[in-house]
């Protein structure tokens, strides 16, 4: 993990980091004040939940789309903060050790995944520790000695049940919302896409016309959270209320009880994972096909589908119409292997439209043949269709519409860094704007080449 120095010697803290750096110092106050006061108290609990949360961090996953999950050291933070009876005895740590026994658990399982390679993503230590801490504080700290302390005292499950699964609940959603907002927040982010030259905006003062646009990303994003991991809440949710219900009568061994469920969910995951990080990469490989046969420029499709992809971000595009723009964007090219003359540089701007939307349609051919990427099929034969108002809102028309104009500023630009290049096909386009380009598609795309450097700095 990195430590604080290392990011200031690397420029400058980053909201990501910042969190990550806050949240870390206030656990470290948490686990002085718990020093101050006596000690750890209920030690053996502590132990068990925070190697619990290590051995869960440690075995991390990778969802597609670049999201991450360890399901196993959720259940435990959250379970350690909700319980409120172990073994038959009354919990009476407090919040500040739940925090201070949660951080270190989660370094410790950051740390293994380091060592191996795989550092979580910006702001992931700050946001575990982030969403314990509010469970925690709500629970020990305000629900435990007043709302419900009598549920307490009379043991009443399900209104116990209710209670903790609507905190949980809570706890999941802000855990979701933290990491679309520092999805955002992440240095080098034009409109939800890295590019290695982007221009920062000063904190707090974002562009007025970009407020709207940042908005809708940021819900876009929660929500593609949600989506992505909505096969591990329910288990989260269900378990980390059963782990603080059942440690009254099975005490610690609830955790391995527990866990063992967890794991064969999350190596499920795992699979599913490894078989969508496989598919993606024979997309990208034949993405490569006409770069290898001299029919495109090298990195035509990488830097196209990397523009269609920050376009659709921008137009806030739900995550399952990203994923068949991304491959839409990797194979729109994929028809000129059937011409017999070359286009000269692969630049489908420079030629007829009816020959473009011809070679257009044999790629949509080649790809329906798949069987399987039928809607990105439909999206190539859109992509040199004029642009028509009425049907500017439909997926594949707008889709092809983003292919369309982010292929027409490579063909221009290509790789170049050159601002007047830039300026003069942004112009080119701009005057194919409501007849062969969708207007909001060309205002997106100008948005995000203002917002890149003309050259690296």
């Amino acid at each position: 993990m990195t430590s604080p120095g290392a990011v200031a010697r690397s420029g400058p803290l980053t909201a990501p980091a910042l969190l990550s750096t806050l949240a870390l110092l206030g656990a470290a106050v948490a686990a002085l004040d718990v020093l101050l006061r006596g000690g750890v108290v209920e030690p053996r609990a502590a132990v068990a939940f925070g190697l619990t949360v290590a051995f869960g961090e440690a075995i991390r996953i990778a969802l597609p789309r670049g999201r991450e999950s360890a399901p196993l050291a959720l259940t435990a933070g959250l379970g350690y903060a909700l319980c409120f009876d172990i073994g038959g005895t009354r919990t009476t740590y407090s919040a500040a050790q739940v925090v201070a026994v949660v951080a270190l658990g989660t370094v410790c399982g950051v740390a293994v995944q380091s060592y191996v390679g795989r550092r979580p993503r910006p702001g992931y230590v700050g946001r575990r520790i982030a969403v314990t801490a509010f469970v925690a504080l709500v629970f020990r700290s305000w629900l435990m000695p007043g709302p419900v302390a009598g549920l307490l005292n009379r043991h009443n499950p399900p209104a116990l049940g209710l209670t903790l699964a609507g905190l949980t609940l809570l706890a999941i959603a802000m855990d979701h919302f933290l990491a679309a907002l520092l999805a955002q927040l992440e240095p080098g982010r034009v409109t939800g896409l890295p590019f290695a030259n982007a221009r920062r905006q000063p904190p707090g003062r974002p562009d007025g016309h970009q407020v709207g646009p940042l908005l809708l990303r940021l819900l876009t994003g929660f929500r593609a959270d949600c989506m992505a991991t909505f096969r591990v809440c329910p288990t989260v949710l269900l378990f980390a209320v059963s782990v603080a219900l059942s440690a009254r009568s099975l005490g610690v061994w609830v955790l391995p009880i527990a866990a063992a469920p967890i794991l064969v969910v999350q190596r499920s995951l795992r699979r599913y994972a490894e078989i969508s990080a496989t598919y993606q990469q024979t997309i990208r490989a034949l993405s490569r096909v006409t770069e290898l046969a001299d029919y495109t420029e090298p990195g035509h499709a990488r830097r196209v589908c990397h523009l269609a992809l920050a376009i659709g971000r921008d137009l806030a595009l739900p995550e399952s119409d990203l994923l068949d723009l991304e491959y839409a964007a990797l194979l729109h090219d994929i028809g000129q292997l059937s011409l017999t003359d070359p286009i000269p540089g692969g630049a489908t701007v420079l030629i007829a439209p009816d020959r473009a939307a011809s070679v257009a349609s044999l790629g949509a051919a080649v790809v329906r043949q798949t069987g399987v990427l039928d809607q990105v099929a439909e999206i190539l034969e859109h992509q040199f269709q004029p642009f028509r108002a009425e049907r500017a809102d439909e997926p594949v028309a707008l889709a092809g519409a983003i292919i369309r104009a982010a292929n027409a500023y490579d063909d221009l630009v290509g790789g170049a860094l050159d601002p007047d290049r830039r300026l003069a096909a942004l112009h080119r386009i701009r005057l194919g704007m409501a007849a062969e380009y969708d207007p909001r598609v060309v205002e997106s795309l100008t948005r995000i080449v203002e917002a890149v450097e003309p050259y690296p700095g």
